[in-house]
């Protein structure tokens, strides 16, 4: 495996330990914000995988729909998920009362933990 490859996948790892520390803490906002970005190097390492690189956010997300997840490497649900994660990051980072919830930052952290990474070998 490439090295940016793991980097990606470790640093997704650190930004999960990061969403469930700011979770704990009661702050859902950057709760959602980590995740999110976990998901982010995740799929930025199942890509890279695939030779495709990409540099924006819209960009990334829309090669792993076509390229990930229209050819079913994973459950398609995964790509969607990743569309509401950055969504909810937008809304987390950018707005000054960022609505989240308990209940949607712990929903984004566990999609974010199990996002797999199999189509990375």
């Amino acid at each position: 495996m490439k090295l940016e490859i793991q980097e990606h996948l470790q640093r997704g790892g650190e930004l999960i330990s990061a969403a469930e520390t700011l979770f704990r803490g009661e702050h859902w906002a950057d709760a959602v914000s980590r995740a999110y970005y976990a998901m982010f190097h995740a799929a930025t390492a199942v890509l890279l995988n695939l030779d495709i690189e990409r540099k924006s956010h819209g960009a990334l997300i829309a090669a792993f729909g076509e390229h990930v997840a229209k050819p079913r490497l994973v459950d398609p649900e995964l790509h969607h998920y990743l569309v509401e994660a950055f969504s909810a990051r937008t809304a987390s980072d950018y707005l000054p009362a960022p609505p989240m919830t308990r209940d949607k930052a712990r929903e984004t952290i566990d999609r974010a933990v199990g996002l797999p990474v199999g189509a990375v070998t």
